[in-house]
């Protein structure tokens, strides 16, 4: 669906998505609002995907307590990436989304790649961080938040 680096405001307000994904999302039904759950790692993280009431351009975002109670349980850090995937089951019956993320040092986005701890030169990290089960289909209707 998208993927983006995060910026001060992704971090600190909302994460501005890519209007041209708004197909792949659940259907507003004439409402500004729709939830939406992303599985990341075992955990499903439910959102409240918003746009815009009046205009021609609708600008999504994901905002509000469940966006920010994400990035901090995350440690999300601008120049991170995030990625949204929709993954449809086999038989195309119902689909989910899923959520990759890859962390880079915090400090590299704001200095040359390299960082000094005790006297050593430090490499920055920017492996991703990535964990994918197929164990079981995720909890879709939402029991474990009751």
């Amino acid at each position: 669906m998208f993927s983006k680096l995060l910026t001060r405001t992704d971090i600190d307000k909302r994460l501005a998505i890519p209007a041209r994904i708004m197909p792949s999302l659940p259907g507003f039904d004439g409402s500004h609002a729709v939830r939406i759950r992303l599985l990341y790692g075992t955990r499903m993280w439910p959102f409240v995907c918003t746009v815009r009431r009046k205009g021609y351009y609708k600008k999504p975002v994901f905002s509000g307590r469940l966006w920010r109670d994400f990035v901090i349980r995350n440690n999300l850090d601008v120049g991170h990436r995030i990625t949204v995937y929709k993954v449809v089951d086999e038989d195309n019956s119902s689909s989910h989304y899923r959520v990759e993320l890859e962390k880079t040092a915090g400090w590299r986005a704001y200095g040359s790649g390299t960082g000094h701890v005790g006297g050593e030169v430090c490499q920055p990290y920017t492996g991703v961080v990535r964990l994918d089960l197929s164990l079981a289909p995720p909890d879709m209707d939402g029991s474990i938040y009751r």
